[in-house]
């Protein structure tokens, strides 16, 4: 029986299985995702990863990460076409023959929740914000498929926390579509043991962030399961979208 986000949290350990594992995190910033990548750094995993930004967290980030990891690339390109998206993914799976692991760091601002206020500009806003994130594990899948790989991606919706009904509005069809890719993606892929899962925030505007216990709450819930995922404690997952609360949420 799956445990609940926090008691995954609550019972998180290492995973020697993990050790060694080719993985690939892209979306990373200062603000979103140091967790996961310290965590899978410390579990002395190759990494690519994938950091639009360019800054003094971000170079003594990666000094720490160096410290565990046996190998890391690094790049500073962003990917938020589709073509680029794809480019990047076939020449990042070269540095280790493939991945093992994928995980994609979806984000929306402010600005991104308030953009339009038609269906058709919400959902071209939408298509364009998950393009990347889609081409990457679509690409990433295909490739753990041909090398027979058991592979995880797990693909996070970043968005900070509605203030009104319309925000709370935006926030509820990302979410939606990041389950519909999840589903599709899952489905693919299932017979080739490459499994696809996701984390979005609830989108309840004044939910409250910490009012539940079985949702991602903060970045090491996030990285913990993250890594249960990945490990063989997850092997049997996919096509599920875990809840997500307060700082694991926010953009």
């Amino acid at each position: 029986m799956l445990m609940s986000v926090a008691e995954i949290a609550r019972n998180a350990g290492m995973y020697p299985e993990l050790a060694g594992a080719r993985v690939l995190v892209t979306g990373v910033q200062s603000t979103r995702g140091v967790d996961l990548i310290r965590a899978f750094g410390d579990h002395g995993c190759r990494m690519v990863l994938q950091i639009p930004e360019i800054s003094m967290e971000i170079d003594a980030l990666l000094a720490h990460i160096a410290q565990s990891a046996l190998d890391i690339h690094v790049h500073h390109n962003t990917i938020d076409q589709a073509e680029d998206a794809i480019r990047f993914t076939q020449e990042a799976a070269k540095y280790f023959g493939g991945f093992d692991i994928v995980i994609n760091l979806i984000g929306f601002d402010t600005d991104d929740l308030n953009a339009t206020d038609t269906m058709e500009g919400l959902e071209d806003l939408i298509s364009e914000r998950f393009q990347a994130a889609a081409r990457t594990t679509g690409v990433a899948a295909n490739r753990m498929g041909l090398t027979w790989t058991s592979g995880s991606v797990l693909n996070v919706l970043r968005i900070c926390e509605p203030q009104t009904a319309g925000e709370a509005a935006v926030a509820g069809m990302a979410r939606t579509a990041l389950q519909a890719l999840t589903q599709v993606e899952a489905n693919r892929w299932a017979d080739q043991s490459v499994r696809i899962n996701g984390v979005a925030p609830r989108a309840m505007l004044g939910a409250g962030y910490g009012s539940y216990d079985d949702c991602v709450q903060s970045e090491p819930d996030l990285a913990a399961l993250a890594l249960y995922l990945a490990s063989q404690e997850g092997a049997e997952l996919t096509g599920m979208v875990f809840d997500a609360e307060g700082a694991a949420s926010a953009y």
